[in-house]
C-alpha cells in the first residue's frame, strides 16, 4: 500500500480546501453554493475511497501468493493439503473472486464485525460507487484509510 499515505494526504488537502469553501458559503448565507460544495465533498470522498480501495486490493492480491507459498512449504500434509491446490505463479490465481482471495488471507469465520466482513463491506461499497451508484452521504476517508492499514496488518502471508 505504498501509495495509500500519499492518496490520504492529497485527499486531506482537497477536503480541507472544500470545507473552507463550505464554511465561507455558510457564513455568506449562500445555500445554493453550500449545496454545490457539499456535492463536491461527497464526490471527492467517493473518488478517493475508490483510489484507496485499489491500494488495499493490491495488497490482498500480493498477500495471496505469499500465503500459498508459505503453506505449501509446510512439511505437515494436514496443513499443506488444501494449499497444494493453488499455484502461486499461475495466472488463474488472479481469476479467483475477491471473496476467495480475501478468504485465503483473512479469517472468514470471525463473524460480521471481522476484518474479512469489513473488507467485503468495503468491496460492496467500491462496486456500488464504481458502477455509477453514487452515495448520498459522505465517506470518512481518513477513518477508512486507518482501517485499511489495520486490515493490512492482519493479512496472513
Amino acid at each position: 500500500m505504498q501509495d495509500l499515505a500519499v492518496l490520504a494526504a492529497f485527499y486531506g488537502e482537497i477536503d480541507t480546501w472544500l470545507e473552507a469553501q463550505r464554511t465561507h458559503a455558510l457564513a455568506s448565507g449562500d445555500q445554493a453554493k453550500v449545496d454545490r460544495i457539499e456535492t463536491k465533498q461527497r464526490l471527492n470522498d467517493q473518488a478517493y475511497f475508490v483510489l484507496c480501495w485499489g491500494q488495499l486490493e493490491l495488497e490482498i492480491d500480493n498477500a495471496c501468493p505469499e500465503a500459498i507459498r508459505q503453506r505449501k512449504a509446510d512439511p505437515n500434509w494436514t496443513v499443506r493439503r488444501a494449499w497444494d491446490l493453488y499455484n502461486p505463479d499461475d495466472k488463474r490465481l488472479s481469476g479467483l473472486s475477491l471473496e476467495d482471495r480475501v478468504a485465503l488471507v483473512l479469517d472468514r469465520s470471525s463473524g460480521s464485525g471481522s476484518r474479512y466482513a469489513r473488507v467485503m463491506n468495503f468491496y460492496a461499497l467500491r462496486n456500488q460507487i464504481a458502477h455509477g451508484k453514487l452515495r448520498p452521504d459522505r465517506i470518512d476517508v481518513t477513518a477508512v484509510v486507518a482501517e485499511f492499514y489495520q486490515i493490512q496488518s492482519a493479512l496472513t502471508r
